[in-house]
């Protein structure tokens, strides 16, 4: 037995329906049977139990041979733990205890979507694809949810999900270029191209980015979409503790492009994204991949509720965006709620002109003529929070691309400044860096030689 490959949507209306179960010992069987082999702690999570009372009802299955706990193979991650597994008396326990209630929700959606793929594994078998080949493209849309179905059902879109497996980050072995693959299935681009806007504009949970004229995708739900996620959101967690527990850190500034970096050597250390390699000729992926996790940053930030203003500062300083056509302007269209796949991803295809940054310009003053921080109308002060420059209003920047070049020029003198000072009014003592006029917490006129220098270890 293995784990079942279900979508978010049905996992989610599982979960709600198994927390209405007042019978405990009900719960963890539904789960089992459901969402299959499952963790201790996983099973305390998703039954909302304390960890005694998981343990209590865990001994009563065992001991009445309901489940039985024994080693999982997870294919996926290669590892081996241990799980619990329902057994046939436990299913049939189950449905003596769940007669009369709505039936099990995953079963039937199941079922239900089987009937509608099976035109696509027909195809699939008529041009020889691979049994296992089929079996994860027929994971994949279970995964996708119910708006897969809304897609007009055809061959082109069969041959579609078919290029994207080709495609896909995770099987680097099987890639096939675009006019290729065409030419082996008698299938014109257009209708390539038309089904690929359709399934990232559906919101199946599909990622996707370009490399010239390469295309590379991956899924949410598999495994380098899973981890990607987790180390983003990790990293933003763990700046918002900074940022509370830090009182010598005042904003969210983090440098987009590092943390980028960092998350994709982890994913090349674990093998999930590859970068080049001389000998055998393979081309990187390593460059556009650190683009779309800028992107993917920036988004969950926002929905972690990170302020936006040290969101747009962010956006202007990602000196890899800026390298990629209306690469930083996406940002700022995510950051203003775009939900477009054009902005979410790295993408050339069906882009238009059209661009919520200049809806936005109008809720800003303009931008600092020193390092191009956002400066907010509500802001009444004339000295910039970063860079502690003095300006008048009429100074301000008042256009994106200047601001982008100032915020460049900025961040490089800053990666060249490794001296920092303490401000000398021994009232403040606040973290500020040489060069600066003027501190901007207590506003006391900055001279180095007045200035105490501080530890820089010390402050990181």
């Amino acid at each position: 037995m293995s784990t079942w490959s279900i979508s978010k949507k049905t996992k989610n209306k599982i979960l709600v329906e198994a927390k209405k179960l007042d019978k405990y010992n009900v719960r963890f069987l539904y789960l089992l049977r459901n969402l299959g082999p499952l963790r201790f702690t996983t099973l305390i999570d998703y039954s909302g139990l304390s960890r005694s009372t998981v343990s209590k009802y865990l001994k009563y299955h065992l001991s009445q041979n309901n489940i039985e706990k024994k080693i999982f193979k997870n294919t996926s991650r290669n590892t081996q733990e241990q799980r619990y597994f329902i057994t046939e008396l436990g299913i049939e326990k189950l449905g003596e205890d769940y007669y009369g209630k709505s039936d099990i929700i995953y079963f039937n959606e199941l079922n239900d979507s089987i009937s509608k793929i099976s035109g696509l594994v027909d195809f699939y078998k008529e041009i020889s694809v691979a049994d296992s080949i089929v079996d994860h493209i027929v994971g994949t849309i279970l995964k996708m949810g119910d708006n897969y179905f809304l897609i007009d059902q055809n061959r082109d879109l069969y041959l579609t999900l078919f290029y994207i497996y080709h495609n896909s980050v995770l099987t680097r072995d099987f890639k096939f270029e675009i006019i290729e693959f065409c030419k082996q299935y008698n299938v014109k681009k257009i209708r390539i191209d038309f089904y690929i806007d359709k399934i990232m504009s559906s919101k199946l949970g599909f990622y996707m980015f370009t490399r010239g004229e390469d295309m590379f995708f991956f899924h949410e739900e598999d495994i380098l979409g899973t981890i990607t996620n987790r180390f983003i959101r990790d990293k933003l967690i763990k700046e918002m503790i900074e940022i509370n527990l830090n009182k010598d850190k005042k904003s969210f500034d983090l440098d987009l492009d590092k943390v980028a970096e960092e998350i994709t050597e982890k994913l090349v250390a674990m093998e999930l994204v590859w970068e080049v390699n001389e000998e055998s000729g393979i081309r990187g992926i390593r460059e556009p991949f650190e683009m779309l996790i800028e992107k993917n940053f920036i988004k969950t930030a926002l929905e972690l509720g990170m302020p936006k203003p040290s969101l747009w500062d962010m956006a202007l300083q990602s000196e890899k965006l800026s390298k990629a056509e209306g690469g930083i302007k996406s940002l700022i269209n995510i950051i203003e709620g775009s939900e477009r796949y054009e902005d979410l991803n790295l993408v050339s295809i069906s882009e238009s002109e059209e661009t919520i940054l200049d809806q936005n310009l109008e809720k800003i003053q303009g931008f600092c003529p020193r390092c191009g921080k956002t400066i907010l109308k509500k802001d009444l002060s004339n000295f910039c929070p970063r860079c502690a420059n003095k300006f008048d209003e009429n100074n301000l920047i008042k256009k994106v691309d200047e601001a982008i070049e100032k915020s460049m020029k900025y961040k490089k003198e800053i990666l060249q400044m490794e001296i920092l000072i303490e401000c000398p009014n021994p009232n403040c003592h606040y973290n500020v860096k040489s060069g600066w006029d003027v501190c901007p917490e207590c506003l006391t006129p900055l001279k180095e030689s007045e200035s105490k220098k501080v530890n820089i270890e010390k402050v990181a």
